[in-house]
């Protein structure tokens, strides 16, 4: 969201707030009263590429609930590009910070991803590629025995996962989706609150997340340091994962997708 800040990102007392509109955002009200929201016009379908922050959530031993740690955050990077042979390519960019306690990060698991994705409503993958690592707070060389690649294929209703000669297979029904596509899904969703959809999620391409739902929430009206805005919702549900809630602007940017384990917020792109 274009960061265009006046404060509060360091992690810094905010003394602007205002009543959060549903309970997914009251934790990053005061955050989003401090930043601008792109208001320039969006193709869902186009290239673009989108950069959220990325901030662990952690729960915490007091009355006072879970707490998000601006400290700690980390990066996703999303870039799409129409294929030529029909749907799209997207680049993954993944690093998040895994904390001791809430207390400093021990390490960052540094992840990147090609995909090749339909056109249809769930950007289902077909095709792709991961590497991965585990990386230090001050180095970022690899650490040992941390580097891990593998491809993937969708053939009919399941998945062939390939890694250092090896190859495991298993179902996953006639709809598929990945947690990073579903990023890109969601923006070509219509936003008249119809929304109902289930389906099996691969956690980071490669972890089975069986019985998904996603469905519409009511619009809402968010305070951004450059004015209100109007943002659209759809909520996910399923095994294996805690409630996520997506929040898209009003020409379909995903500018938040918040769940309990981690925040994303957009901080700049382009399209």
């Amino acid at each position: 969201m274009g960061l265009n800040s006046r404060g509060g990102q360091d992690g810094t007392a905010v003394t602007e707030t205002t009543s959060a509109p549903h309970w997914s955002l009251e934790p990053y009200t005061d955050y989003l009263n401090q930043v601008s929201s792109p208001r320039s016009a969006f193709d869902a379908a186009g290239t673009w590429e989108h950069t959220y922050d990325v901030f662990p959530v952690y729960g915490k031993l007091d009355v006072t609930g879970p707490a998000w740690s601006k400290r700690h955050k980390g990066t996703l990077r999303l870039n799409r590009e129409p294929a030529s042979e029909g749907g799209a390519h997207i680049r993954v960019f993944s690093e998040v910070t895994f904390l001791d306690f809430g207390k400093l990060p021990t390490k960052h698991q540094r992840t990147m991803a090609t995909m090749r994705c339909l056109a249809d409503v769930l950007a289902t993958p077909v095709e792709w590629r991961l590497e991965s690592a585990a990386v230090g707070r001050h180095d970022p060389s690899p650490m040992p025995f941390s580097e891990f690649e593998e491809s993937g294929k969708l053939r009919g209703e399941a998945v062939e996962l390939s890694s250092g000669g090896r190859l495991r297979s298993f179902d996953v029904g006639d709809a598929v989706t990945s947690n990073w596509s579903l990023f890109e899904a969601v923006q070509r969703l219509p936003r008249d609150g119809s929304t109902e959809l289930r389906f099996t999620m691969l956690e980071d391409l490669r972890l089975l997340r069986l019985q998904q739902r996603l469905v519409s929430e009511s619009p809402v009206e968010v305070q951004f340091a450059n004015g209100p805005e109007t943002l659209y919702g759809f909520r996910q549900t399923g095994e294996g994962v805690l409630p996520i809630h997506y929040w898209l602007d009003e020409h379909g940017r995903l500018l938040l997708a918040i769940g309990n384990v981690r925040a994303y917020i957009l901080r700049g792109g382009q399209g």
